[in-house]
């Protein structure tokens, strides 16, 4: 099993599409897929549905893509820092964050970074996704938590937490009882959706989707918060 299969597992697992992940990680489709089933054999499970129309993961599929999520952000975390110590006498690091990272992932990676680099002084501020890519790219920030962006060729990303997203609905609602909800499970329903000038990654993805699978009909009302 190598580092790179992984990468590949998780771009598909993410994409839910042998196309679009192979564009993602620069190589063929064929080759990649070649991989992705090494890698089912070596485990001895199937880690993806696959269907004429759709992919989708497999419940092991799941667990495995949440275990090599923080493999890998955990390898280009390490090389990361030790090139930066390596290269300068390096005693602050300057972190950018969005507001959800701030209460998630955060706490967990400044605990680890004291415990193996005791001397660095951290620095964090916070703010958007664009206003965080911008001090990357001049200099400012050495490091971001943001939101799924387009891949920049200035930059890398790794992926190191995925977000359930939830339905809010009203409690004799037929769908309140439901664990887990399909997007199509919405077409009976009427839509609260947000409606301002600059969308966050988050309200952009659900604006999409629902233009994908035809839901825009369903907004009854727009709003320009969630309070």
């Amino acid at each position: 099993m190598e580092l790179r299969q992984l990468s590949y597992f998780v771009a598909v697992a993410e994409e839910l599409h042998f196309g679009r992940a192979a564009a993602k990680v620069r190589i063929a489709q064929p080759a990649l897929s070649n991989h992705v089933q090494a890698l089912e054999r070596e485990l001895g499970c199937p880690l993806f549905i696959r269907s004429t129309r759709r992919v989708e993961l497999t419940r092991a599929g799941e667990i495995f893509h949440e275990r090599c999520v923080g493999i890998l952000s955990e390898v280009d975390l390490s090389a990361e820092i030790t090139r930066a110590v390596a290269g300068k006498t390096i005693r602050q690091i300057r972190i950018g964050t969005v507001y959800p990272a701030t209460t998630g992932v955060l706490p967990a990676f400044l605990a680890k970074i004291a415990r193996k680099y005791p001397d660095i002084r951290i620095h964090i501020s916070s703010g958007n996704t664009g206003d965080i890519i911008r001090g990357l790219e001049n200099g400012q920030i050495n490091l971001g938590f943001i939101r799924p962006v387009e891949n920049i060729g200035s930059l890398r990303f790794s992926s190191i937490a995925h977000e359930r997203y939830l339905l809010a609905v009203a409690r004799t609602n037929r769908l309140a009882e439901q664990a887990e909800i399909a997007i199509d499970d919405l077409r009976s329903e009427r839509i609260i959706a947000f409606n301002r000038k600059n969308l966050s990654y988050t309200e952009r993805y659900f604006n999409e989707k629902f233009e994908e699978y035809d839901l825009t009909r369903n907004i009854a009302y727009s709003c320009d918060d969630t309070y």
